[in-house]
């Protein structure tokens, strides 16, 4: 494949880039997001020497490297290749769409280790042909049960450690429905695989075929896809909320890590070669990426976890009530082709503002265009990229009728106070 057959738009791989406003967008899946020191090496000089040196952590933990030029791509691939880092073709790699809990296989108090479901999970949807028809960005998410797990994210197949009497099994969440199925850890794979083909079996004589799970449940029945997969034991269980962000110096138990993220993921080779040396000084020689945006240096104990602080600066991210983890944002311009304004310098900007201060969760974002890639949900407060200048949408979706439009940096910050005031913390 050569770069001039990309598909436009195309949710990105490695084997299947996209084009974007800096060069080819190329996208690494990372089993579990675990990646170790050698690799995060290998990765970053690659980076430098094909691309731009700048490296998204996206939302689903994967990594995308920017910049990269329609001559550089096969040499990257070629690298990447050799190193194991890419999978075997384009279809099997578009399937491998899993989120895991990030401190898998470590941590104390996790119901179970994860990493083997993952492992097999994935071998799952790479072998079985017929899953390669899922939509690009159908998801699937395994937890472990512990602290700083993924439990509540979003995910079209969620697989959820929980104690139920003397057993760990797994809730099995569609969506973000409460009625879960219940089945033992091993079974997990072959449950992936059965709801997967229930949903592709029920969106295939569709004028237009599902996207999403949730819409499939709407229609379809959540009760009617369990039993279509053999799946009988169900209860209702309130959904786990998602967990604040791991970031910072963290002690469980015997076990303690690092967490540290970049504002709106944006990371580059350099910072994330000098992570891999302190993982490797004084940790457990990898790194841990997460959907949150970052990454964890698992087995740092405190000294090093505050060195590495220090050496980071305040550039990055390493307290959970930082501002900056209020704001969503897109790269935006010039990075991509579709925005008009230069997103990441305008969300830092508002994140100053002082009716941000003590929130949680995500209450502003700032896109580049109306496809809304950085925060697919609604939000508080939207501001929309239009020939330089914000459209502003209240409690909405970036593709949402704007209340406002024509509004600068100046008096986009003025509208987001006015519009915070009102909103709980």
């Amino acid at each position: 494949m050569t770069a001039s057959t990309l598909v436009k738009g195309w949710c990105p791989g490695a084997l299947r880039p996209m084009e974007s406003g800096d060069g080819l967008l190329v996208r690494l899946r990372i089993t579990g997001g675990v990646l170790s020191a050698k690799n995060t090496h290998i990765i970053a000089k690659a980076s430098m020497q094909h691309g731009n040196g700048l490296i998204d952590l996206s939302s689903r933990a994967n990594l995308q490297l920017r910049g990269v030029g329609d001559t550089n791509w096969p040499q990257l691939i070629s690298e990447l290749s050799r190193h194991g880092l890419i999978d075997q073709d384009p279809d099997a790699e578009a399937v491998r769409n899993v989120i895991a809990s990030p401190l898998a296989g470590h941590n104390p108090t996790a119901l179970i280790d994860i990493k083997p479901v993952v492992s097999a999970l994935e071998s799952r949807l790479i072998e079985d042909r017929a899953l390669h028809a899922l939509p690009g960005k159908f998801g699937f998410l395994v937890d472990d049960g512990g602290a700083f797990g993924v439990a509540g994210q979003t995910a079209d197949i969620a697989f959820e450690a929980e104690k139920h009497g003397d057993e760990t099994l797994f809730n099995v969440r569609l969506g973000n429905a409460e009625t879960v199925a219940l089945i033992a850890p091993e079974q997990a794979p072959n449950a992936a695989a059965a709801l997967a083909l229930a949903f592709l079996k029920t969106s295939k004589n569709r004028d237009k075929p599902f996207k999403k799970m949730v819409d499939c449940v709407n229609e379809f029945g959540l009760i009617s896809l369990f039993e279509t997969a053999g799946l009988k034991r169900l209860e209702r269980r309130a959904q786990r909320q998602s967990v604040s962000p791991a970031l910072g110096w963290h002690s469980l138990r015997e076990f303690s890590f690092l967490g540290i993220g970049a504002p709106f993921g944006r990371w580059s080779a350099n910072s994330l070669s000098a992570l891999a040396d302190i993982a490797a000084k004084h940790g457990k020689n990898e790194l841990r990426l997460t959907p949150w945006r970052a990454i964890l240096l698992p087995g740092l104990d405190e000294n090093a976890a505050k060195l590495a602080i220090e050496h980071a600066g305040p550039n990055y991210i390493t307290n959970a009530d930082d501002n900056r983890l209020r704001v969503a944002a897109c790269p935006g311009r010039p990075s991509c082709k579709n925005a008009t304004v230069h997103t990441h310098n305008d969300a830092l900007a508002f994140a100053d503002l002082r009716t941000l201060e003590g929130r949680s969760g995500i209450r502003l974002h700032v896109s580049g265009c109306e496809k809304g890639c950085a925060h697919p949900a609604s939000t508080n407060i939207v501001l929309v990229g239009r020939n330089g200048l914000y459209d502003l949408i209240l409690n909405g979706k970036a593709s949402d009728a704007p209340i406002q439009s024509g509004l600068n940096r100046q008096t986009a910050g003025i509208a987001i106070e006015r519009a915070l005031e009102g909103v709980k913390r």
